[in-house]
């Protein structure tokens, strides 16, 4: 699954507004300075989180844009879905889409999808806006937050290569 731009631009645009503390609006141009991102590009995402019901939109002087739920009732799954679509495209990757299939019988990779779904529904579904907002380093990563990250990651998949090595043998 390849997260696009569009939906890291998106979650970073959720991210910044669950940080606001006392509820009250930020514009575009503040989100987008604070993210370092498009302002033009953002005009299109928090349109996609308005019809999703993620965010509100106020207008006047002080208005911009708001969460329209608090951010811990507020599920990634959710985010992603408004920003990216379904989370795997497959005809028949839900538990209920089985019969999307055009196939007579369920093929050989149906069942290793499915996992991958359900894996991401649910990944998705218990992390919420909050979790993230909590979590986050916010923008941008410095360098050497980057390069540490890189190496926790390389360590974390050779010792799973490792591991699955020595079960295969």
């Amino acid at each position: 699954m390849k997260i696009s731009t569009r939906t890291e631009y998106g979650i970073r645009v959720l991210v910044t507004l669950a940080r606001v503390e006392d509820d009250r609006c930020l514009s575009l141009t503040e989100i987008a300075k604070r993210e370092k991102l498009p302002h033009a590009f953002l005009e299109q995402l928090v349109g996609d989180l308005r019809r999703a019901d993620l965010v509100t939109a106020t207008r006047g002087q002080s208005g911009g844009y708001r969460l329209a739920h608090p951010a811990a009732e507020i599920p990634m799954a959710a985010a992603v879905r408004a920003l990216e679509g379904p989370l795997l495209e497959m005809p028949c990757a839900g538990a209920a889409d089985l019969e999307h299939c055009d196939r007579p019988q369920p093929c050989s990779v149906h069942e290793v999808f499915q996992r991958v779904h359900e894996s991401l529904s649910l990944s998705l579904g218990s992390t919420s806006l909050a979790d993230v907002a909590a979590s986050a380093g916010g923008p941008p990563y410095p360098i050497g937050v980057r390069r540490r990250r890189v190496a926790e990651y390389s360590a974390m998949t050779g010792q799973q290569a490792t591991q699955q090595q020595a079960r295969n043998a």
